[in-house]
């Protein structure tokens, strides 16, 4: 079996991507379990793929091994360089998914355009300097308030109007069929294996 070192320190992010996983060729492990200490890194660059690339290479260099991250966010058509790359500063700090989808509503609260897309961008960056990249996005509209009791972070308030839901009023498996975070993923693990690990 494969072990995928992820580098993240949100534990909702890592237990989506551990769950979404319907293999046994791939275990995906956080990078605390080969180095007991908290790594963290500042982001510099001016897009998801960048940023990603960055954080991959810097978890790659500190641990001499091969290490997968994510980076996204939201993008808000009304306010389109509101979010973006600076969504995790948007917030303020210390607030919990409720919260944070609060502070969307007040920003929202007069504006009529309400589409929203989610953007996650995965890097598999190597020892040896190689970085394998796959990105996914997903268009929706904000709600006016939380619906749904399922997933965490934005799912709540995350529109599919195709479908007449959020991403919190689905059921696990649907839901990661939606999610750009689980689609790269599970892409970015085709690419792995065809390296040939097994």
């Amino acid at each position: 079996m494969l072990k995928i070192i992820i580098g993240t320190n949100n534990q909702g992010k890592l237990k989506e991507m551990q769950d979404s996983l319907s293999t046994d060729k791939v275990k995906l492990i956080p990078y605390t379990e080969i180095r007991n200490q908290k790594l963290d890194f500042i982001e510099t660059g001016t897009s998801f793929k960048m940023n990603a690339v960055q954080k991959a290479q810097n978890f790659s260099l500190s641990l001499n091994e091969a290490v997968l991250v994510d980076d996204g966010g939201l993008v808000l058509a009304a306010f389109p360089q509101l979010l973006g790359v600076k969504t995790a500063r948007f917030f303020k700090k210390g607030l919990d998914d409720h919260e944070k989808n609060q502070q969307l509503f007040d920003l929202m609260a007069k504006e009529t355009d309400r589409r929203v897309s989610l953007f996650s961008t995965l890097a598999y960056a190597m020892p040896n300097g190689q970085t394998l990249i796959v990105e996914k996005s997903l268009t929706g509209e904000l709600t006016v308030e939380e619906m749904g009791t399922e997933g965490y972070g934005f799912d709540r308030c995350f529109y599919l109007p195709t479908i007449g839901k959020t991403l919190a009023q689905l059921p696990l498996e649907e839901r990661n069929n939606y999610s750009p975070r689980v689609r790269a993923l599970r892409e970015m693990v085709d690419q792995i294996l065809s390296m040939g690990a097994d």
